[in-house]
């Protein structure tokens, strides 16, 4: 019976990756996995490994993704105002690229999409759901969405929590995020609320309240007696730990299992004392952003970001050349997310100004056959160039986060001089060493 199971999750793949997406089938996949699990446990790797797409050689993954440009860059061209324009001046028919034809298209820049984000919207679609960005301190960046693509992405985000073991019916889930994370808390709420976990959002509260209902005792039939799940951002994880270790916590009064944290640079040094707080949690790390959701990166057990090539387009472009970085090289993300996701807004060749190391292969890791990158280094308008090189925000993080002497999250600044590098940090006392 079990072979039966498998069987079906190997056409229930085959549904996860057709184009369009069927949302009742999307729907009885969960519903499926969901019957799998509470008769046989949980899927374990040969399940997983199937709903994580087909391994694809560099032939495939180039063929694959060159046809899902043509078709996302047609209806740009000729549904949007702003590559409409473009497309018109290059001269170039979006139906007869070529893959080396894709380095050709000059790259959206942020200013563009923030200025005039209806101009990417594809006439004849039906946005319902209008969301902006969170971490721009000036104007937000403005993306549409259709209902159907929600409706999409929170049942393929409930896939991938059940099929990994992430998040099931009986874990407890707390969102401590911002209210204006309105795509993400919808997407992750509708997600859990599918899978029959209860959730629920504190948002970016007082660390002392957020800590007294992670530690907080349930009586829930089915369900874990505390919070097993948290979902955060990693400066805001800093505050709950430092507020935790102070205020006498110890991971004897928590149920945490997982943590899931993005959004920002998370550090080797917040982990580590994070689990002074919350015990051996396990820490779910990914890489998304609003203007090219749901096209983002899963984060292996060896520290690279891996980009699934049937959703999308990743490149990593040299800043100062705009041409692909070397293995070894840093560049920028440039991101095309590809149909059937962005039924409404569309970007090609979005550039994310996420710095990070382009990665020579062959890769050893379980997401090997999936492009990869190394860790976010952080904003490269945030990054200053000193007498050895190009210094990255990850790069002052990482030292500083993993002294005591410094509170988390690190509060820090730093700039180029005349030989050398400033940086600036709040200690815990005025003559710390650190």
């Amino acid at each position: 019976m079990f072979e039966t199971a498998i069987a079906q999750l190997r056409f229930a793949a085959s549904v996860v990756f057709a184009v369009p997406f069927d949302l009742r089938a999307l729907d009885r996949l969960v519903e499926g996995i969901l019957d799998t699990q509470r008769e046989f446990g949980a899927i374990g790797p040969d399940g997983a490994e199937l709903l994580a797409g087909p391994e694809l050689d560099e032939e495939a993954r180039r063929d694959i993704q060159l046809r899902r440009f043509r078709t996302q860059a047609g209806h740009a061209a000729r549904e949007t105002d702003y590559y409409r324009r473009q497309f018109d001046t290059l001269g170039i028919d979006p139906a007869q690229l070529k893959y080396e034809d894709i380095a050709r298209l000059p790259v959206t820049s942020k200013e563009a999409v923030r200025g005039d984000p209806e101009a990417f919207v594809r006439r004849g679609s039906r946005p319902a759901f209008r969301t902006t960005t969170t971490g721009t301190t000036g104007k937000p960046t403005s993306v549409y969405f259709t209902a159907r693509e929600i409706q999409a992405t929170a049942l393929l985000a409930a896939i991938t929590f059940l099929q990994s073991g992430q998040i099931g019916p009986e874990d407890i889930v707390q969102i401590s995020t911002s209210a204006r994370a309105t795509l993400g808390n919808t997407c992750f709420s509708q997600a859990c609320q599918r899978i029959g976990a209860v959730w629920y959002q504190t948002g970016l509260v007082e660390p002392a309240h957020a800590l007294a209902l992670i530690s907080e005792e349930h009586h829930l039939p089915c369900k874990k007696s505390r919070a097993s799940f948290l979902n955060t951002y990693a400066s805001y994880l800093g505050e709950l730990v430092e507020c935790g270790l102070a205020g006498g916590y110890r991971p004897a009064d928590f149920g945490l299992e997982r943590i899931s944290v993005g959004g920002e640079i998370v550090t080797a040094g917040l982990k580590d004392r994070c689990q002074k707080l919350f015990g051996p949690v396990e820490f779910v790390q990914s890489y998304a952003m609003t203007e090219t959701w749901p096209f983002g990166a899963t984060r292996c057990a060896e520290g690279h970001l891996h980009f699934e090539p049937s959703q999308g387009l990743m490149e990593v472009l040299e800043p100062n050349t705009s041409e692909s970085a070397r293995p070894g090289q840093m560049g920028t993300i440039v991101a095309t997310p590809f149909a059937p996701y962005r039924e409404a807004s569309v970007v090609l060749r979005y550039d994310t100004e996420d710095v990070v190391q382009s990665i020579a292969g062959p890769l050893t890791c379980n997401l090997k056959h999936w492009p990869a990158t190394s860790d976010i280094q952080g904003k490269l308008r945030l990054s200053v160039h000193g007498p050895d090189g190009w210094i990255y925000p990850r790069q002052i993080r990482e030292a500083l986060e993993g002294v005591e002497e410094v509170p988390l999250p690190a509060r820090c600044g730093f700039w180029a001089v005349p030989g050398g590098v400033i940086v600036e940090v709040l200690v815990r006392q005025a003559n710390a060493v650190l």
